[in-house]
């Protein structure tokens, strides 16, 4: 098997994974392009709340092409969309914020890495597999479950640390710069999408291994013997 041929087969071992990949690469060239295919100005200095849609009127208007009508709302749902915490293309913001920029770019990585990686029956050693055989012996001696739950707190706390000390800010005095909000992304965005990865890895490895069980286990059927015409080769002597 080609190298070629092998690489296309670890990243497509897992259709549910691979789709997700696709999907997760698109949206986030999108949030690229989009700002570039509407006049400059046409969305800027807006201020809005999470899960939530707060720009309907803005998106109604024609100065919103098609495409932006649909990564734009997308974003919305996503993000406060505060300009002041957005990374800007165009003389627009882009549809989320730094940090979610940052977390879905990186997350790119993270899903390729798990890609990439054996896939396991659960998502912890499938994470611990992932690592180098040091690194791997390592995790083993302590327990895949603890192993891949400090490789998830170390790769998230800086993004914790930093979100929280900006949402009490009326305390803390702190405010994050985008710069910080983009590197504190970087860790966050690549375990998240390795965790998310290999969660999928392992739903479909325990199929694998189930249909293997399966047929060890079924029951081999020997073919009935031929039945003889006869007991012997000559009628029974006398």
């Amino acid at each position: 098997m080609s190298a070629f041929s092998d690489v296309s087969a670890r990243l497509t071992w897992s259709r549910a994974l691979f789709i997700l990949f696709v999907i997760t690469v698109v949206w986030t060239v999108s949030m690229f392009i989009a700002p570039l295919t509407i006049a400059p100005g046409t969305f800027a200095y807006t201020m809005g709340g999470a899960n939530v849609i707060d720009h309907w009127d803005l998106y109604a208007k024609p100065s919103f092409n098609w495409y932006a009508k649909v990564i734009y709302p997308v974003g919305d749902a996503q993000c406060h969309q505060l300009w002041y915490r957005s990374l800007w293309i165009n003389g627009n913001q882009m549809p989320i914020d730094a940090r979610m920029t940052s977390l879905y770019i990186f997350g790119i990585f993270g899903l390729l890495w798990s890609m990439m990686t054996p896939a396991a029956v659960t998502a912890s050693e499938g994470i611990a597999n992932a690592f180098p055989l040091r690194v791997r012996a390592w995790a083993r001696r302590i327990g895949d479950v603890k192993f891949a739950s400090l490789v998830i707190l170390l790769g998230l706390l800086p993004v914790a640390v930093d979100g929280f000390t900006q949402l009490f800010s009326a305390y803390t005095q702190y405010e994050s710069t985008n710069l910080i909000r983009v590197i504190t992304g970087i860790p966050g965005g690549i375990v998240t999408g390795l965790l998310l990865g290999m969660m999928i890895k392992s739903i479909k490895q325990i199929d694998v291994e189930y249909a293997q069980m399966r047929a060890v286990r079924k029951p081999t059927t020997t073919p009935p013997q031929r039945e003889q015409a006869q007991t012997s080769s000559g009628s029974p002597e006398q």
